[in-house]
């Protein structure tokens, strides 16, 4: 998948909102290290939760391999705690939710949701 300039600040923006620090392990990164990712639980293809902040955490690069691909229950678990179960319940229902691709207004977006930190 290909990454443009609203995923490129979006994941910046992730990574600084979690301090470089892996939301799992709680190792701490330096910034702008390729070691930590911005780890989307409803994958980048589901357009409703792809700049969602409530859909990502930073996780380095061992944890998001974990979580990605060996254990989604534990992930799902660690969202449900982080975001309580009605909370999940509404982030599930924006993944699944149709939404037109539109990379100028994320990339706008994402730059307010930047201002914030």
């Amino acid at each position: 998948m290909k990454l443009d300039k609203a995923d490129i600040l979006f994941s910046k923006y992730i990574r600084t909102r979690d301090k470089w620090t892996c939301q799992r392990c709680k190792t701490k990164y330096s910034e702008n290290s390729k070691g930590l990712h911005n780890s989307h639980y409803f994958g980048r293809q589901n357009e409703g939760t792809r700049f969602d902040p409530e859909n990502c955490m930073a996780l380095c690069y061992g944890c998001h391999q974990r979580w990605d691909e060996r254990n989604r229950e534990e992930y799902r678990d660690f969202k449900i705690k982080q975001l309580g179960e009605q909370g999940f319940k509404i982030l599930r229902a924006r993944a699944d939710l149709p939404k037109k691709k539109d990379r100028k207004l994320s990339y706008l977006i994402v730059k307010e949701l930047y201002k914030t930190l």
